[in-house]
């Protein structure tokens, strides 16, 4: 995965908050907008490649599907397993955009690369291997930006088993990676790059969490 590409991951995720979204030459353009979770996503394909870019937090809803994480709940119906989820961010993707993502999944398509910011980065994290399951035969690609953590250490190890590609950014001391708390039995999965001020147990920083300010810092960290 070169630096390149996940600068250009952190624009298409910076984009995702705005209401009209740039063209990018030689992709299709598909959008999901669910006003129930108010859940945003834009699929776009190029070259048998499939772009999947989850909008963040931008709403009233959107807060209300983070601060469920009391909550952890089984994924996909397998009793038996270890692993579980927050609630909040499961129930919307699966409500929102899983069908719409599955069904993009067609034969011509060999390569996935999945993205997003803040919450978008929670959805990419559950669609990512939820795809893996259902498709094992595509490349997979996931590029995280101020990623809250999604599941526990059981989730984590499944997920980093599966979706081995990827990265997940976490600027300065960005408050949304540090939460759900690791003491609720949380964990951070893929592999982890920091930019920005050094990350320091018990400071948080609200504006370190901007889009802005993770796309200041990464292009800064790669030098171009």
């Amino acid at each position: 995965m070169r630096a390149y590409e996940l600068l250009k991951a952190m624009e298409l995720s910076a984009d995702a908050y705005r209401k009209v979204q740039p063209y990018v030459p030689g992709c299709s353009l598909k959008v999901i907008d669910d006003p129930e979770t108010d859940v945003q996503c834009y699929l776009r394909k190029r070259d048998g490649c499939l772009f999947v870019t989850f909008r963040g937090s931008n709403s009233g809803k959107d807060w209300k599907t983070n601060l469920t994480f009391r909550r952890k709940t089984i994924p996909y119906g397998n009793t038996a397993s270890k692993i579980r989820v927050h609630s909040g961010f499961l129930e919307a993707y699966k409500y929102a955009a899983r069908g719409v993502i599955n069904s993009s999944i067609t034969d011509e398509i060999h390569q996935v690369k999945i993205c997003g910011h803040s919450q978008g980065a929670a959805l990419a994290i559950l669609c990512a291997v939820d795809l893996e399951y259902n498709f094992p035969d595509r490349d997979y690609e996931v590029m995280l930006f101020g990623s809250p953590r999604v599941g526990n250490r059981a989730f984590r190890d499944s997920y980093n088993k599966r979706v081995f590609k990827t990265m997940r950014v976490e600027n300065g001391n960005d408050i949304v990676t540090k939460i759900p708390w690791a003491c609720m039995g949380y964990r951070h999965v893929g592999m982890g790059i920091h930019i920005g001020k050094p990350r320091i147990a018990g400071l948080i920083s609200f504006k370190a969490h901007y889009p802005q300010a993770y796309y200041k810092n990464l292009f800064k960290r790669i030098e171009l």
